[in-house]
Formats: C-alpha cells, sequence, structure tokens
C-alpha cells in the first residue's frame, strides 16, 4: 500500500498530458478555437480521404503541402517523421502535430469542413486523450536518430481530386530556332523553348518553358520554370506555374486567377528600366509603347540593317549593268521614277486581281497560275534592284558632301543603307530608354518607316522607266566614238564599268559624269 502511494503521484503524472507539450491534442473549445487561427494563418485547409491537405500561403524550407491523415504526416506527397517536419518547420511544426491525436471527423469538425466526398474512415483508435502521445525522442515512425537533410526539390503541391497531368497526347520536347512553339490545349510537352521567337502554352509542360527574344503566353499547367529573355511573360486566368517566373528586359503581367507557387522575378536590362514598359509615361500611359518592344525591336531593327546590308552587297556584285542603268534613270529623271513607281504601287494590285480573274475563267490560264511564285519573285528582286540604286546613289551624294572618297561600290552602297536605316535603329535605340524618350523614339520610328517606303516607291519606278534594268543606255561599243589608234596589243581591250573596283579596274571616267 505505500508502495502505491508513492508510485501513484509519479504514475499519475505521467498520464496527465502537460498542458505546455505542443502534440497534445487541443482539448477544450478555446485551444480548439486557437489552433483553427493558428493554422489558417499559414495554410489553407482542405479535406481530404482520411484526413486533412494544408496548403501553405508561403512555402518555408520547400515544404508546399503537408497531409495529415491519423498518425501519419506526409509532405509534399511523401510520408516524413515528425523529427523531419520539425527539422524543416521548426517552431511552426507544434500546430500541425496537434493534429496528430484527432480523428479525421474531429479535424473536419475543427476546421468546419464539409465530410461529403470523403470515403468512410476506418474504426476509431481507442481513447488515448489521457495518455500522453510519444515524444519525438521516442516515436514509434523515426527510423534513424540523425536529423535528415534537407530535400534539395520538393514536388510541386498537387490539388486534392484533380489529375497531376492532364490527358492528351505527349508531343516531347519542343525546341524551335528562329520561330515559334505553340503547346495546344490537347498537348503534353516535356519542354518548351523557343528562341527568336514566341512559347504560348495552352495545354501543359512538364518541364521548363524558356523564350529567348520573344514573350512567353502561359494558359495551362507548366511544371517548371518560366523564363523570357528580352520580353514579358503573360499569365492568363487558367494558368498555373509550379516553377518561378523570371522575365528578362521584360514585365510579369499576371491576370486573376494565375496560379504561381514560386517566385517572380523582373530583371531590367539598365537599372533604370522597370516592369511598367520602356515607353511608359505619366501623361500617355502605354500609348507610346504600341510602336516597339523595346530590346526585341532594337534587336529586329539590327538584324534588318545586317540583312539588307547582305542583300544590296549582293546585287552590286551579281547584277551590276542593270545597277548601273537603273542609277543612270534615277540621276537624269528623279521626279519620273518618283511618279512611275507611285502609279505602279497603286495600279498594280488591282491590276493584279483582274488578270488572276481572268485567268481563273480560261484552260489555259489556270495552268499560268504554276507561274505565279516565280512572278512574285521577280518582283521582289525589282524592288530589290530599285533599293539598292537608290541607296548607291545616296552614298556617293554623301560622299561628295563631306568630301570623302569611298572610291568601292559596295562602301558607296553600305553607307546608303546605314543612311535609310539608321533611323529605325535610332528609333528602337531610344524606345530602350525610359519614357521621356517615347516620343523621340516614335518619331524616329515614324520618319524611317515613311522614309523607307519613299526610298521603295522611287527605286522601283526607276526600275520600270530602265526597262528592267535591260536598256542599253550608253555603251563604247553602241553610238560611241571611235577609240583613237595606239600601241598593238596581244589582248582584246576589256569593257571597264562605272561600278568597278578603282583598285583593280579603273574606269577611265566616273559613273556620276
Amino acid at each position: 500500500m505505500a508502495l502505491l502511494l508513492v508510485l501513484g503521484p509519479g504514475a499519475a503524472l505521467h498520464a496527465a498530458p502537460s498542458p505546455q507539450s505542443p502534440d497534445r491534442p487541443p482539448a477544450t473549445a478555446q485551444e480548439r478555437g486557437d489552433l483553427r487561427r493558428t493554422i489558417e494563418a499559414h495554410y489553407q485547409v482542405l479535406p481530404v480521404s482520411g484526413g486533412v491537405l494544408l496548403n501553405a500561403h508561403q512555402v518555408k524550407a520547400g515544404v508546399r503541402t503537408i497531409e495529415v491523415k491519423g498518425s501519419q504526416i506526409a509532405v509534399n506527397g511523401e510520408t516524413v517523421t515528425v523529427r523531419t517536419l520539425r527539422d524543416w518547420l521548426g517552431a511552426d511544426a507544434d500546430p500541425v502535430l496537434r493534429l496528430l491525436g484527432m480523428t479525421a471527423a474531429e479535424q473536419r469538425q475543427l476546421f468546419g469542413l464539409s465530410a461529403e466526398g470523403a470515403s468512410p474512415q476506418p474504426a476509431a483508435a481507442p481513447e488515448t486523450s489521457t495518455e500522453e502521445p510519444p515524444t519525438s525522442d521516442t516515436d514509434v515512425t523515426e527510423t534513424s536518430a540523425e536529423a535528415p537533410e534537407r530535400p534539395e526539390a520538393p514536388e510541386a503541391p498537387v490539388p486534392p481530386g484533380a489529375p497531376r497531368h492532364r490527358e492528351g497526347r505527349s508531343s516531347g520536347s519542343r525546341v524551335n530556332v528562329g520561330g515559334s512553339v505553340q503547346v495546344d490545349k490537347d498537348e503534353m510537352a516535356d519542354e518548351a523553348v523557343a528562341v527568336g521567337g514566341s512559347v504560348d502554352v495552352q495545354g501543359e509542360v512538364k518541364d521548363q518553358v524558356t523564350a529567348i527574344g520573344g514573350p512567353v503566353r502561359i494558359e495551362g499547367r507548366v511544371g517548371g520554370d518560366v523564363v523570357s529573355v528580352g520580353s514579358s511573360v503573360y499569365l492568363g486566368p487558367h494558368a498555373v506555374v509550379d516553377g518561378d517566373v523570371t522575365s528578362v528586359g521584360g514585365g510579369v503581367h499576371r491576370e486573376p486567377g494565375s496560379v504561381v507557387n514560386g517566385a517572380i522575378h523582373e530583371v531590367g536590362v539598365l537599372p533604370f528600366l522597370g516592369r511598367h514598359g520602356f515607353r511608359r509615361g505619366p501623361i500617355w500611359g502605354g500609348h507610346w509603347g504600341r510602336w516597339g518592344g523595346g530590346v526585341p525591336d532594337l534587336l529586329g531593327s539590327l538584324m534588318s540593317l545586317m540583312l539588307t546590308a547582305l542583300l544590296t552587297c549582293l546585287v552590286v556584285l551579281v547584277a551590276r549593268r542593270p545597277l548601273e542603268r537603273v542609277d543612270r534613270v534615277l540621276t537624269a529623271q528623279p521626279w519620273p521614277s518618283a511618279a512611275v513607281g507611285l502609279a505602279s504601287a497603286i495600279f498594280f494590285w488591282p491590276l493584279f486581281f483582274v488578270v488572276t480573274i481572268l485567268l481563273a475563267i480560261t484552260i489555259v490560264g489556270c495552268v499560268l497560275f504554276l507561274l505565279y511564285p516565280f512572278l512574285l519573285l521577280y518582283l521582289l528582286l525589282l524592288v530589290l534592284l530599285g533599293y539598292t540604286a537608290v541607296a548607291y546613289r545616296l552614298g556617293r551624294l554623301l560622299e561628295d558632301r563631306f568630301n570623302r572618297s569611298f572610291g568601292s561600290p559596295y562602301a558607296a552602297t553600305l553607307t546608303g543603307v546605314v543612311a535609310l536605316q539608321g533611323w529605325s535603329v535610332l528609333g528602337s535605340l531610344f524606345g530602350v530608354l525610359p519614357w521621356p524618350f517615347g516620343v523621340i523614339s516614335f518619331l524616329f520610328s515614324l520618319f524611317g518607316l515613311l522614309l523607307g517606303v519613299a526610298v521603295t516607291v522611287v527605286g522601283f519606278g526607276a526600275v520600270v522607266l530602265a526597262r528592267f534594268g535591260l536598256e542599253p543606255g550608253y555603251w563604247p561599243r553602241r553610238g560611241a566614238p571611235p577609240m583613237p589608234p595606239g600601241p598593238p596589243s596581244s589582248q582584246q581591250p576589256v569593257e571597264a564599268l562605272p561600278l568597278s573596283d578603282p583598285l583593280t579596274n579603273p574606269p577611265p571616267t566616273r559613273w556620276e559624269e
């Protein structure tokens, strides 16, 4: 009896739960209310079969979801021990651990959740409220006394009751260099990468989405990160991104309803560039921004300049005689060239449609439709010939104006191309700067556009007046006075072209003369 009197208080002390124990289930209504407010402040509570799912409002230590079922805890879909949860969350794990001693019905009742849709619960365990739950040092679910390592890449949370992946056809990795990538609603790709284009995701991408030089538009689900270099990221109302969203040189635009489980990063190309656009000002808002896209516009203008310079040099190389004839007409008849070019631009398409209709009603005309691609290609070459002639003549005028000697026709042509295309490049360059330069960018871009149209019209008119470069013109063998007698030579004289390089084949006189 004395032994019982001695051991009784000690046994009672161990049987009674400590009011400071964080693992003790709430006993009073006040404790239940405090526990509910504490958990709902950090998590979104959802009912699942056999317990509840805690979806973190803010990710901490990679923990996105915590699922409590009976005496088991699953973090991001993987079962962990009590010590593991404490190591990851620290003191924030105490409110979650207090749910372990409660049944699924008690958990749903605590948070006011409906039990509909949940599967029947197993028989309740014997009443253990008078016994102290095992502490973290003696937990039966522990497999090791050492603290486990922090997970490197926890899985993304999965909304309960929804499938992890959409049902649809799998297209593997989608990579496009120089174009765009689109993932339709019924498609599921492993990865989407576009270099020099945009990425449009309507379906699902398991891994990363990357666009270099173009925007990214998300309307579906992305399991990894979303990155756009040189443009912006647009997230629709149904977009779900499990990773981070990064925009370099642009911004991240989210519509209500979009979900980003990771972080959002916006990196400006220059320190003073922000997320609200490159041309946005206090008065006009984003109006001037419609004329360009900042860095992508600048890169596009530079690429257009280099491509035009390459094509014009190619014309000087392979079509020098037609170019000389067009240049002579352009120099002698500039205003008639402009008038003919304007008339050609106005009446070409109506005449083209009339001829097409007339050919369509005849059997022979239907066969001639096969020649249309070659006809359009020939017209494009004529336009390029006229543009090159104007660029060459402009280069020679600048040469005389600034008392320079370019010598080579290639240098004169490149100078003219830079003088014509430089306005668009300057407009795109000012478009990258902050909002006060938006008006300047608009004016430069508009002037460059009008100048390009005028050059194309005048050049094509000169090509038409020169009979598409086939006019004989004046050459030494056609109507020129006979050459004075000179010393005999075994080689035949080679006709010198005015556009020839003076260093290799100097002409007797300049073309302009």
